[in-house]
């Protein structure tokens, strides 16, 4: 078993379930017409994203895969962010939109692989790897999701407030 502090993983999972929060106040504000906060709260999403996997990634897993793919997750979605703040090239935009797609969805299954978090807690966030894969790499295709999309975007920002609180929780005796 890892050797990770419960404190860690409940600290990325509560920043885990403040970007899901930020993520969905943009789409109320949005509902409501209010966009003056849109790019704002989208960026600092991201970054919320990105710090919950690098807290991940130094909480000690012990498998190899499951750092690396935490850390090039979390360099996906902090260039993400840094992209909605400055324009980057557009040949680190699709590294950013890859490495968070792929980082996100390897690290969601390398943790339920290795039995490093609880069969609920990795299935949560294997789910959410794959909803924020389609609309990372539907970016990189230029595939518009139109309503889809919307739908996708919501359940994301859902699915990350379902996996930070899955995470946040003591899990078992064994603290996994």
């Amino acid at each position: 078993m890892a050797d990770v502090t419960p404190s860690r993983r409940s600290l990325a999972g509560i920043v885990l379930v403040v970007a899901g929060a930020l993520l969905l106040l943009n789409f109320v504000l949005g509902l409501a017409a209010v966009t003056a906060l849109s790019p704002w709260l989208t960026v600092l999403a991201y970054l919320a994203i990105g710090v919950a996997f690098l807290i991940l990634a130094l909480a000690s897993f012990q498998g190899t895969i499951t750092r690396i793919a935490l850390i090039v997750g979390a360099v996906g979605w902090l260039l993400l962010a840094l992209g909605l703040v400055v324009a980057l090239p557009a040949v680190l935009v699709t590294v950013a939109l890859v490495a968070a797609a792929l980082g996100t969805l390897v690290a969601a299954i390398a943790l339920y692989v290795g039995k490093e978090v609880t069969n609920m807690s990795a299935i949560a966030f294997i789910v959410t790897g794959i909803v924020a894969a389609i609309i990372l790499l539907a970016t990189v295709a230029a595939a518009a999701l139109g309503d889809f999309g919307t739908v996708l975007a919501v359940l994301f920002a859902i699915l990350l407030v379902v996996t930070g609180v899955l995470f946040a929780r003591t899990q078992g005796s064994r603290g996994r």
